[in-house]
């Protein structure tokens, strides 16, 4: 795309690039379990209004939250409890997402950040691990069917802009999950995640803050 449209994806008024974040994922009032850490990349767009404002737009084709640390539970083969029962599981949740912001940056290239985000679920497994003479056994079980298709989230971030001409940005983001996500489980479970990203504009377009 930058070879094709070059001048008209990056300019003084527009970004366009890769996403890339490294993120600390769980649940809320899901106990016990721990943090799934995960990396996540998409492409970034960002249009500068007059002023200091401007609109942060995502869209995350590699996207996983999660949990670690959960207890097994009953599978429906009996030789399968026999070797995870003891073991813990990861549940892995893949979605297809799109942050959207809104930024005021100051003189310097600071800025802080607040949107939504809606998040569409494509893929989620249980995976359990089992350590055995024979070596790391692992079994993966399809769980799409209790989580909800569609998560709401709201974003908010601080970051900053650098490089030469100040295109680039890196930044820390919370995104706080609004929709409970667990069908089958009592009680109301929101995901928590914070992420560490960097939007990276691709392209030979003449950009800069204006």
């Amino acid at each position: 795309m930058s070879l094709l449209f070059g001048d008209k994806l990056n300019n003084e008024s527009n970004l366009f690039g890769l996403h890339l974040d490294y993120s600390s994922n769980s649940f809320s009032n899901f106990k016990p379990s721990n943090a799934l850490n995960s990396f996540n990349l998409g492409l970034n767009f960002t249009h500068r209004f007059e002023g200091k404002i401007e609109m942060n737009v995502g869209m995350l084709a590699k996207y996983r939250r999660g949990a670690t640390g959960l207890p097994a539970y009953e599978l429906e083969e009996s030789s399968l409890n026999s070797i995870y029962a003891d073991t813990e599981v990861e549940r892995r949740i893949n979605y297809l997402s799109m942050p959207v912001t809104f930024r005021y940056r100051t003189e310097k290239g600071l800025f802080a950040e607040l949107g939504p985000q809606v998040s569409y679920h494509l893929k989620a497994i249980d995976r359990f691990e089992a350590d055995t003479s024979d070596g790391l056994l692992e079994l993966d079980v399809d769980v799409r069917d209790q989580i909800r298709k569609v998560d709401l989230s709201a974003v908010f971030g601080i970051g900053s802009y650098f490089g030469k001409d100040k295109v680039n940005a890196i930044g820390i983001r919370h995104h706080a999950g609004l929709t409970d996500i667990l069908k089958e489980v009592s009680g109301k479970q929101h995901y928590s995640q914070w992420a560490l990203y960097a939007n990276l504009p691709i392209g030979r377009g003449k950009a800069g803050l204006k």
